[in-house]
């Protein structure tokens, strides 16, 4: 695999690991004596790892491929950023150029991280920009892609790879713990996001070409930038994000999209500094304009102009404490249409004029899930949706939401805590599938549950998915906020 590079520092002691167990896991609460006695000030550390793969592996993202990654066009990496408060509260953030994440991949990096770094699970949050010209890491897509199986069996080698990697730079920014000025600011750039629902009289419409734009519906373009610089003022790390499918590209080549575009610019205008991007709750936002490489350069340029221009003007400072938490909130799914039902899907294909759920399975969907039913293998009528938020004090909350929420759930969280800037993310700590509002749920379509033809789950979802989604992250940000 690809050689491995760090922002590597002399060795530091890190205590000993702290691993607690409830189903709605807190940090920060308060801090301990020994953490009271630390240096009165913000740390920061950070670290970044080329994650490219060095053989040709099967993309993520498109089921239409036909062929294996034909080359790089720039660098993939994961990228870590350890705070640690005046308390001695720790939290690391973690980005990366790929598609997201397994749960079990998480829990696995998260629980190595805790035993070798003494970092409770809950204060490690791992966010994917969800690029769609990286590997796919998630084994069970395979059979959902026509993925050959020479490079199916490439998938769980790799992702082990990428784990050591992930632990391996999380360990490194802890390392590199030193002191540094934590601030806040907002950015607004030229929005190039747009939804690809276009409501019509006969109700929605999925368009994920040029022709056809909806520029409204509900969005979410405030960029949240976090600056971390030395005490000398020399900037370290900067974290931001937008809320947009990177969906620039549809080629078979290793990139990450607008989003890597924008960190190598703000790299470039920092020497020295590492930029991290932060994926939003993109669900049905795309960009504006696709299918060349110069339109994800121009959406990335855009997006660094308008950091850059955030860093340079008025900062917020972070009062801290830190506070993580973390919970996992079990989302369910509609029952399966009648057997029969299934059979006639399988044979004449979905029709917009059977029941609500019926319409939403493909053809191939229901030939898959009765060879399940023949089998008599399981099909998973519920899965766990990972729900984390770190505080930053008064100032700030960062909330993770697991799958690849649609963006109503960045406009709803928002209204719900008017008293501080909530950065909303999305595809944080496992990538399951669309999870959609109960509007679009709704409304069906895509992100309403068709996209679940692609995965091991039935879908869509049941009408109690936002109340349980809203609901855990308000439950969670109420007890940080205590």
């Amino acid at each position: 695999m690809k050689r491995h590079l760090l922002h590597r520092p002399e060795r530091a002691s890190i205590p000993a690991a702290i691993i607690l167990g409830a189903s709605l896991i807190l940090t920060g609460f308060p801090a301990t004596p020994a953490a009271a006695a630390e240096p009165q000030s913000w740390q920061a550390g950070v670290a970044s790892t080329i994650i490219t793969p060095e053989e040709p592996l099967w993309m993520a993202g498109y089921a239409a491929r036909q062929q294996p990654s034909q080359g790089t066009i720039h660098d993939l990496y994961v990228k870590a950023l350890a705070l640690r408060d005046p308390l001695g509260n720790r939290a690391v953030i973690v980005t990366a150029d790929i598609i997201g994440y397994t749960l079990e991949f998480r829990r696995d990096v998260a629980e190595t991280v805790s035993a070798r770094f003494g970092l409770p699970p809950e204060a490690l949050l791992l966010n994917a920009s969800h690029t769609h010209c990286g590997p796919e890491v998630r084994p069970a897509k395979g059979e959902f892609v026509n993925m050959p199986p020479e490079y199916q069996d490439k998938v769980e080698p790799y992702a082990r790879w990428l784990r050591d990697r992930f632990v391996e730079t999380v360990g490194a920014a802890l390392e590199n713990l030193a002191p540094a000025e934590a601030t806040f600011s907002t950015a607004r750039p030229i929005p190039f996001a747009v939804s690809r629902r276009l409501p019509t009289e006969k109700g929605i419409v999925y368009r994920s070409t040029p022709s056809s734009y909806y520029t409204g519906g509900p969005r979410d373009d405030t960029v949240p930038v976090l600056r971390i610089a030395a005490p000398d003022g020399a900037l370290r790390a900067v974290l931001f994000g937008y809320t947009c499918h990177p969906i620039t590209l549809s080629i078979d080549y290793f990139c990450g999209d607008y989003p890597g575009y924008a960190q190598r610019a703000i790299e470039e205008s920092h020497p020295g500094a590492v930029a991290l991007f932060v994926q939003g709750c993109a669900g049905q936002l795309i960009p504006n304009a696709r299918f060349q490489l110069e339109y994800a350069v121009g959406h990335g340029k855009a997006l660094a102009e308008a950091v850059n221009k955030s860093l340079d003007g008025p900062q917020t400072p972070i009062s801290g404490p830190l506070r993580c938490g973390y919970t996992e909130t079990e989302l369910r799914f509609q029952p399966l249409p009648e057997r029969r039902v299934l059979e006639d899907i399988a044979r004449e294909g979905a029709s917009p004029g059977r029941e609500r759920i019926s319409s939403l399975i493909s053809k191939q969907k229901a030939g898959w899930l009765l060879e399940q039913m023949d089998a008599g293998r399981p099909i998973p009528m519920t899965v766990p949706c990972p729900l984390q938020a770190v505080s930053f004090g008064k100032e700030l909350i960062l909330a993770g939401f697991g799958g690849e929420p649609v963006v109503d759930y960045a406009v709803a969280l928002k209204e719900k805590n008017p008293g501080r800037f909530v950065w909303a993310a999305g595809y944080c700590n496992s990538m399951f599938g669309y999870v959609p509002s109960l509007q679009v749920l709704r409304e069906g379509e895509y992100e309403g549950g068709r996209a679940f033809n692609g995965t091991a789950f039935p879908g869509p979802f049941a009408e109690d998915v936002e109340e349980r989604v809203l609901g855990g992250m308000d439950t969670l940000i109420r007890r940080l906020s205590d």
